[in-house]
């Protein structure tokens, strides 16, 4: 018997199928067969996401080493999802109220002193926070590990029970750096180091996390120890000494206004 159309069809239908199934290209990030990391944006994400929630809000000490002096400054934060953060210098007291709004994609500095407000334009945004070895990126987090850069698995320098990845700016990115490698405890995905490059491919510097805490709940490495690899003696160490996720936070935090007066 001649088998109708419309069975030759569904005959048709179902033998490509599995030839379509096989064509049908993975994610991007996907592990090939037999691979057991996971996709890079799990990675990502949670690195984004580490030190900040819908809302919060703590206290860190940052510590400057140069050749020349050494200081400590005491800093409230305050984030908001991804896009919002507010940092003001509490000690000491020479520079008590001087600080950084991240609200969207813009950022301004206040400087209490003088009562003047500076706006960060993007160019700007690799530059020094506050004479330390920290960018003003570093400070409020503008750049997304998800967003703004490609990532791939490398097996440079990763030891037995870590997993690397190589981060490279998309075109599309605000950053100046050709390439950060970033290195994770495998299964916590904890950040242990990271390394940056610069636009000439050097190796310009390298963070370190350490001393993992718990803190309201969310564990995360509370030090972290930028070395500037192009600027010898110099050493900056930021520590949280305390943080308060999915905070209330009063409406006008993340203000202008609120900048200004210091609350």
């Amino acid at each position: 018997m001649i088998p109708s159309p419309h069975r030759l069809a569904l005959m048709a239908a179902l033998l490509a199928a599995p030839l379509a199934m096989a064509q049908t290209p993975p994610p991007a990030d996907a592990p090939t067969p037999g691979d057991s990391r996971p996709p890079l944006s799990e990675i990502n994400k949670k690195f984004d996401a580490l030190y900040r929630s819908a809302s919060s809000k703590g206290r860190m000490t940052m510590t400057i080493v140069t050749p020349n002096y050494e200081r400590s400054l005491t800093m409230q934060i305050f984030t908001r999802g991804m896009d919002d953060t507010l940092m003001r210098i509490e000690a000491p007291r020479k520079e008590k109220g001087t600080a950084t709004l991240k609200k969207g994609n813009e950022m301004w500095n206040y400087v209490p002193k003088i009562k003047k407000l500076v706006r960060i334009p993007p160019s700007m945004m690799m530059g020094s926070w506050m004479g330390s070895d920290l960018t003003n990126d570093d400070v409020v987090r503008a750049s997304s590990w998800e967003d703004d850069y490609t990532a791939r698995y490398i097996d440079e320098g990763a030891a037995a029970d870590e997993w690397c990845v190589e981060y490279v700016p998309k075109p599309s990115a605000a950053v100046t750096w050709s390439r950060v490698v970033g290195c994770f405890e495998k299964g916590t995905f904890m950040p242990r180091r990271q390394i940056f490059y610069d636009e000439k491919k050097r190796k310009a510097r390298t963070m370190r996390f350490s001393e993992v805490k718990e803190m309201d709940g969310r564990t995360f490495p509370s030090v972290m120890v930028l070395e500037p690899h192009l600027e010898e003696g110099h050493r900056t160490t930021i520590r949280y000494d305390d943080m308060d996720f999915d905070a209330a936070l009063p409406p006008n935090t993340f203000s202008l206004n609120a900048l200004k007066r210091g609350r």
